[in-house]
């Protein structure tokens, strides 16, 4: 027990690595595409509703570990910026989703698009092996955590 408590506290070690390499080659991105001019959060808003196409307020707000107020002011200056849009609910007119606007896909797949031209000069030196050995890393713990925050939010809402 002891052996696997030492082994997760090294995986979580090399995360956070990683988490702030990824972290400092996006922030080079968003610099790089001054034109954009959002922060780091704002961007961090608009990959989230990127990757999940569109979301409740409540949603981005768990989701980014943020407060409902937080978030909810973050919402109202990307749509403001014209990065985001809402789209109020057929059923419940109360609610309403937030998707991205042209312009907020447009930050999103740009920045992006930096990173990974950045990470393929980082990465275009490794062997091919080195590389499977890579990809199949990330695509496990990738596996993993999925499955792991799956379960957690399907049993916190059960």
């Amino acid at each position: 027990m002891k052996d696997n408590d030492h082994k997760i506290k090294n995986i979580l070690k090399q995360v956070m690595i990683f988490n702030d390499f990824y972290e400092e080659v996006i922030q080079s991105g968003i610099v790089k595409n001054q034109d954009t001019a959002v922060s780091k959060l704002e961007f961090k808003l608009l990959h989230t509703v990127y990757r999940h196409e569109r979301l409740m307020i409540t949603e981005v707000s768990e989701i980014l570990n943020i407060s409902l107020p937080n978030c909810s002011r973050y919402v109202k200056t990307a749509i403001a910026d014209g990065n985001l849009k809402k789209q109020i609910d057929l059923v419940d007119k109360r609610i309403y989703y937030i998707s991205l606007t042209e312009k907020g896909r447009y930050i999103v797949e740009t920045t992006l698009g930096s990173f990974s031209e950045e990470m393929t000069n980082q990465l275009l030196d490794l062997d091919f092996k080195t590389l499977e050995k890579l990809d199949q890393s990330f695509s496990n713990l990738n596996n993993l955590l999925s499955e792991t925050l799956f379960n957690a939010t399907h049993s916190k809402h059960n």
